[in-house]
């Protein structure tokens, strides 16, 4: 109840908020079909400073959050919030799909009666319905022609389209406690990225998946979507957050130039980030712990 009662009283300034990214009186002409066009890019600024959040968005990711105008949060049942919760994308008229929204659905489970601990049993995500070679998803891969001399010289390599790391291929899967992984991640490298006892225990690789994905939506819905500006500013970034990723950048290039056959551990602090099928993924971290999602 106190939680329906905080939410509602919040809701007047979420609204006020995407009235004032919405108006288009003080837009530039250019970024007038924007989701945000009186702060381009707002939302997307404040998902990349999200720590949750920033080793998921790819480059090629960033140009299709430009058109985010709003991201909210909803209940699954208003009359048991413990359900779980949904999160909504919203995106105006686009060049990369006709969608309208997003959305990510957590139908969640109560593992602990005495702590009130929580966990997702069921992810539910929107299907994206991209526009023809829009898909950021995928990039196209020039297969190489076998042989030689003349024959190689007149045929062209064959292009194909592989799957690749990207905000909108995994966030928006859909995941299931006793279901199957999700066939575009990469098993054999998802693999070497947990424990030995456990790599080849498939149910322990989906468990993982899941109270990932369930931390990270949390994220959002607790700390993005209330505190948006904060996240955009920077402010509510963790105290020295940005020095400790120098920090850490710096010892791993300095362990490089020492040794090239260190093991491809993730680093510590970090959460799971399973690479994609296909093409190894550059980044192997995924959401921050959920300490860090809290507001600074």
């Amino acid at each position: 109840e106190l939680q329906k009662q905080y939410t509602q009283k919040q809701q007047p300034f979420l609204d006020a908020r995407t009235k004032v990214l919405q108006n288009l009186e003080v837009a530039p002409e250019e970024a007038k079909d924007k989701g945000t066009p009186a702060l381009t890019g707002f939302w997307k600024q404040a998902m990349k400073n999200l720590p949750a959040l920033e080793d998921h968005i790819e480059e090629w990711d960033e140009p299709v959050l430009e058109y985010c105008k709003d991201i909210t949060k909803s209940w699954v049942d208003e009359s048991d919030l413990a359900k779980g919760f949904r999160l909504h994308f919203h995106f105006v008229e686009n060049p990369y799909f006709t969608n309208t929204e997003l959305f990510k659905e957590y139908s969640v489970k109560e593992d602990n009666p005495y702590t009130g601990e929580m966990s997702a049993k069921e992810i539910k995500a929107t299907i994206i319905e991209w526009k023809p070679g829009k898909d950021v998803t995928v990039e196209k891969v020039t297969k190489k022609v076998k042989g030689g001399g003349a024959k190689k010289a007149k045929q062209k390599g064959k292009e194909k389209e592989e799957p690749r790391d990207s905000f909108f291929r995994g966030f928006f899967r859909n995941l299931k406690e006793g279901g199957n992984i999700p066939e575009d991640i990469n098993l054999d490298e998802a693999r070497e990225l947990v424990d030995e006892d456990e790599e080849d225990d498939d149910e322990h690789m989906l468990e993982l998946l899941m109270e990932n994905d369930y931390e990270i939506g949390c994220c959002i819905r607790d700390s993005l979507v209330p505190f948006a500006v904060r996240w955009y500013t920077g402010e509510a970034c963790p105290d020295g957050y940005d020095d400790e990723d120098d920090d850490d950048e710096e010892e791993e290039s300095e362990e490089e130039d020492d040794d090239d056959d260190d093991d491809d551990s993730p680093p510590k602090g970090k959460k799971y980030h399973p690479p994609t099928r296909g093409k190894a993924g550059k980044k192997e971290a995924g959401g921050e712990a959920k300490e860090e999602c809290k507001q600074q």
